[in-house]
Parts: structure tokens; sequence; C-alpha cells
């Protein structure tokens, strides 16, 4: 039995930014609310956003254009879920992929606390070294707490508190929510440094240490981190602060990916980044090596995968 579920989105005018295109904070959020639709059946009760491996933005969509969301679950551990999602634009009689993304959910009781899963999907050998690599990457991030704007060329801060308004049920922020807000963060980043429009083209992996809740402070810390021709990839490490205590919790760092446009919506050169120390000289070189592998799996992705 195959465990699947899809939702129409139609784009309205505010949905998109100034220039046209449906917002990618948005875009991303309408992949996850899916997948979280699909969780909920799966799990039959509350759960989180554990992890993301990427979400890819491939084509804009736009007003009055209609995005059929389709999420499907690849395996299940103990209390997780590994689901795929892909965003279908409608143009007139035909389906063009618009994004695609794979990201893990965990279900969670009441006390927001993993729970055991009743149905089984069996994984494989490829969605297992896929497990492997999230749970090593959230071994390093636990260990990591640090400021990553120090020590970076160009960087800015993002910091807002969060409202009810943001929240999940049980009384956690919405991963949607949050992608949002990331996006809106990190876009600023890449608006400032290259100095004009830029798209949002994919998020990295995230993996997710600790949740946020509502009354916390968020602070998302933006900086360029790499520069290519026309685009440029903004790390954001996520903190939430107990604004009572002044506790500050690590909650996840990511990547996104951005292109300079134009006024006409096309590419445009952008300066470029200069490593100016040994720490941004290192994530620099890490960003260009990963860049090279995201590209080979958004190749990957659009040549298999089709919206029938």
């Amino acid at each position: 039995m195959s465990y699947k579920t899809e939702n129409y989105y139609n784009v309205f005018p505010w949905h998109v930014n100034h220039f046209g295109s449906l917002h990618g904070g948005i875009y991303m959020s309408w992949l996850i609310d899916t997948a979280g639709i699909l969780m909920s059946n799966v799990s039959k009760g509350n759960y989180l956003l554990a992890s993301v491996d990427y979400l890819f933005l491939f084509k804009p969509a736009r007003i009055g254009d209609i995005l059929r969301v389709v999420a499907k679950a690849n395996a299940t551990w103990n209390s997780s879920v590994e689901i795929e999602v892909k965003g279908c634009i409608k143009k007139e009689d035909k389906e063009e992929l618009g994004a695609f993304g794979l990201m893990t959910y965990v279900a969670v009781d009441e006390n927001n606390k993993p729970r055991k899963l009743d149905i089984k999907i069996p994984s494989n050998d490829i969605i297992e070294k896929r497990r492997i690599e999230r749970l090593e990457r959230k071994k390093r991030l636990t260990l990591d707490n640090q400021d990553l704007l120090p020590g970076m060329s160009f960087g800015k801060s993002y910091i807002r508190t969060i409202y009810p308004e943001h929240g999940f049920g049980n009384g956690i922020l919405y991963a949607g929510k949050m992608y949002t807000m990331l996006d809106e963060a990190l876009a600023i980043v890449a608006k400032l440094y290259s100095k004009g429009n830029a798209f949002t083209v994919s998020a990295g992996y995230a993996d997710f240490i600790t949740p946020v809740k509502i009354g916390d402070i968020l602070e998302i810390q933006g900086a360029v981190e790499y520069t290519g021709n026309t685009s440029l990839d903004v790390g954001g490490k996520v903190f939430a602060i107990n604004h009572y205590t002044g506790e500050k919790r690590v909650v996840t760092y990511t990547i996104f990916s951005f292109v300079a446009i134009d006024e006409n919506g096309k590419p445009r050169q952008i300066q470029r980044l200069y490593p100016a120390s040994e720490k941004e000289k290192q994530i620099f070189d890490m960003r260009e090596k990963e860049r090279e592998e995201r590209i080979k799996i958004s190749k990957k992705i659009q040549s298999e995968t089709t919206c029938d």
C-alpha cells in the first residue's frame, strides 16, 4: 500500500513578490503543508518536522497559476517518516515540474516527545544512507552553538517574537511559517549583497535540534557564504531565545541559494566574495563542493520526475 496525498493551491496576488513570482517562502511552505498533511494521516496525531534534505524551486509560479502538490511517504522507522514532495504548475492542459523536496517528520505525543508509529513502510539502502547522514549532521550541529556572523564579511540578523498565529496545535512554531521567515530573512541578505532583486532557487539540508515555542524570540543569522557569477549561497543559523531567562538555543542551520535577477527577471552579474577570514574560507570551499553536488541532484530529479 502506498501513502500519498495531494493539495491544490491557487496563486493569488498576495502570494507573489514584487516582481510577480510566487514568494519562495510561501512556495516552500506549501510543500511542507502537503507533506505535513500526509504525515498527520500516517502518524494519526501530532508531528514535528525533523529534517529537510533539500527543497528545489525549479520554475516560478505566477498569479493565476494553479499549483498541485503531491506528497509520498518513502519509508518509516520507529517514530519517523521520510516524505518526498513535488509541486506541479498547471499551464493550460499541461503541467510542469515546479518544485521538489525531501524531508523527514517525527510523530510526537502531547509533550512533543517521539511516539511509536503503527504503519510500517520498508526502507532500502539509498534511503538508509540518507537517514545515517541526517543523524550524523544532527550530532555535529548539537555541538555547534556558536553565532554565525563573527568572521563573516557580509551578514545580517533577523529577529522577531513568535506569536500564536505562527504556531501549530502543540504550541510549537509551524515549520511552514519558519521557512517563510527563513526565506524572507536570507533573501534580504542576498538582495543587500547583490544590490538588487534575487530569486530563491533552493534550500539545502536543515536538521532541527530543538523546537521553537510560541513566545520565544526567533533569531536568524544570515551570511553570504559563497558567490558565483550570478548566484549566491546564504547560510542561515536559527536560534530560539527565551526572553525570560535569556537562554539561547540553536534550532537549525541551513543554506539558501539565490540567483540575482535584473528588472526583466534575467540573471545578472554580482560582486564576487573574497573570504576575509580562515572561517569564511573554509565555509566558502565547503559550499563550492556542495554546490556541485546540489546541481547533480537537481538535474537528476528534473530528468527522472514527471507530473503524471
